[in-house]
């Protein structure tokens, strides 16, 4: 039993190995808003939404990145919360950023007087087949209305 275990394993990783990982395509940035607002700290929501170009499903383990507004630090976002990507899909990363208000109010003027801001976020995103994960680059920048840095009711 052991020997079949071994050998269906390393059929795996050959498999694996030999088809080349396309890192998944980005597609779209959305629902960026901050859920809470304080005088120290606020926080902030988004979705980046990816597609998978392989034949095969993977594991998204681990999403770092540093967001910025009008090139001003608004903080890191991380999520390790684990998401199963099946082949040939989109999926969702959602993001939530704690961010530190003090930077956010160094610009705040200009990102309120402008209809639209430059959103930028870089990082990386650790995904993976069987256990064995690579680190792949996060890159995003784009322009966005204000009317959705409004706090939902």
């Amino acid at each position: 039993m052991k020997k079949l275990t071994l050998a269906w394993l390393l059929i795996c990783l050959t498999a694996i190995s030999c088809n080349t990982f396309k890192i998944p395509d980005y597609k779209e940035f959305r629902n960026l808003k901050f859920e809470s607002i304080g005088f120290s700290e606020s926080v902030v929501s988004m979705e980046l939404v990816y597609n998978n170009p392989n034949r095969i499903g993977f594991q998204v383990k681990k999403t770092e990145c540093d967001v910025y507004i009008d090139d001003v630090y608004l903080g890191r976002a991380i999520s390790d919360t684990l998401i199963n990507v099946a082949k040939k899909s989109d999926f969702v990363i959602p993001l939530k950023i704690k961010t530190d208000m003090k930077n956010v109010f160094k610009n705040a003027w200009s990102a309120l007087t402008n209809k639209t801001v430059l959103v930028r976020a870089t990082g990386t995103i650790t995904a993976g087949v069987a256990g064995i994960f690579k680190t792949i680059p996060l890159a995003y920048e784009g322009r966005h209305e204000t009317s959705m840095f409004v706090p939902q009711p």
